[in-house]
């Protein structure tokens, strides 16, 4: 069969395919955490700290508080146990903290930080 002969592909199954290969998480499920932040993590922590991203299973956080990623770093199992209950599967088996110097946790918008 010729590359002239296959069939077209919607643009929302080739975008589909490309997340599967890259390993990045669905819009829907940062979107979930991000709407659920503070039941995820605690009002607390919430303010310090946000969803980098999602890669190839590994929830990715991002702080400018070592003290908050030390404490991030302890709660690993637990937050990721929370985020798979928030995006209703388990495809988080872990989770990585990053200390980014100057990071603002401060909300853009009506929807606050996702990252």
């Amino acid at each position: 069969m010729t590359d002239d002969e296959r069939e077209p592909v919607s643009l929302y199954a080739s975008l589909m395919g490309l997340q599967r290969y890259l390993g990045t998480a669905t819009p829907s499920s940062l979107m979930a955490l991000a709407d659920s932040w503070e039941q995820v993590v605690g009002t607390r922590l919430a303010r310090y700290c946000g969803i980098h991203s999602i890669n190839r299973g590994t929830l990715v956080l991002q702080t400018a508080e070592p003290a908050v990623a030390e404490q991030l770093g302890w709660l690993a199992t637990d937050l990721r146990d929370a985020a798979n209950t928030v995006v209703g599967s388990a495809d988080i088996v872990a989770v990585e903290v990053r200390i980014i110097p100057g990071w603002d946790s401060t909300p853009a918008g009506p929807e606050g930080p996702i990252g």
